[in-house]
């Protein structure tokens, strides 16, 4: 009898904590829509290369996150920045 009510307190215990450390951990997400896809790149000898790449979606209303091209003036693909400000994420 002691042995199985010890094993249901252990499991109520692990699932407790599991539940609390989860949850502490979706607070602190801030989301931002990418998208992957095929594109092209430039190479800096002027051969153009196919790659995949991430370029930023639609924005997440609620969202203090950002995300943006790291190279403004850029015509083509260009990396990602997502920054989130401090205390947000």
């Amino acid at each position: 009898m002691r042995s199985n009510y010890l094993k249901t307190l252990k499991t109520a215990v692990l699932a407790v904590t599991i539940l609390l450390v989860s949850g502490g951990l979706l607070y602190g997400q801030q989301p931002v829509n990418l998208t992957a896809g095929a594109t092209t790149a430039a190479l800096p000898d002027g051969t153009v290369v196919p790659m995949w790449g991430y370029s930023c979606g639609a924005i997440v209303s609620g969202s203090t996150a950002t995300c943006a091209k790291l190279n403004q003036s850029s015509a083509g693909w260009s990396p990602v920045v997502i920054t989130v400000p401090s205390g947000q994420g």
